[in-house]
C-alpha cells in the first residue's frame, strides 16, 4: 500500500502568487524530510513556473497541491480555472522557457481536469534520503 501525505494551499491571482507558493511550500517539503538544497531549488523553479503559468493565462483562484507518495516521491500540483492545457513554445527572448525547465527538472508531467478547469501535475525525481 502506498501512503501518500498531502497538503493545499490556496493563492492570490496576482504577481505575488508564485513567492507565496514557494514560501508555503518549503517547509511541508522540509517537514517530510526533503532537505536536500539542490533538490528544493528545484522544487522551487518547478513551483514558480506552474503558478506563475496559473497566474498569467487563468483567472479566478489558484490552489496549490503538494502530495507525497511512497515516502520519497513528491508530485505538485497547480490547479486553474482555465481549461487551456499548456503547451511547450519554442523559447524566445520574450518567453517560453517554462515549460521547457518543468520538464527538465521533474519525471513526469500531465494535466487533468479539475472542477471547471485543470490541474497541471509536475512529479519531481525523489527526494534524497535526509542524514
Amino acid at each position: 500500500m502506498v501512503i501518500t501525505t498531502s497538503a493545499y494551499l490556496r493563492l492570490p491571482l496576482d504577481h505575488t502568487a508564485p513567492a507565496a507558493a514557494r514560501h508555503g511550500a518549503k517547509p511541508v517539503l522540509i517537514g517530510w524530510g526533503c532537505t536536500d538544497e539542490t533538490w528544493l531549488g528545484d522544487a522551487a523553479v518547478v513551483i514558480s513556473e506552474l503558478v506563475s503559468n496559473a497566474v498569467i493565462h487563468a483567472d479566478g483562484c489558484v490552489e496549490l497541491s503538494l502530495e507525497l507518495r511512497g515516502g520519497r516521491v513528491v508530485w505538485i500540483g497547480v490547479a486553474d480555472t482555465s481549461s487551456t492545457v499548456p503547451v511547450r513554445r519554442v523559447a524566445t527572448v520574450d518567453g517560453g522557457h517554462g515549460l521547457a525547465i518543468v520538464e527538465d527538472l521533474t519525471a513526469r508531467l500531465h494535466v487533468q481536469r479539475y472542477h471547471r478547469g485543470k490541474r497541471v501535475w509536475a512529479v519531481l525525481r525523489p527526494c534524497p534520503l535526509g542524514i
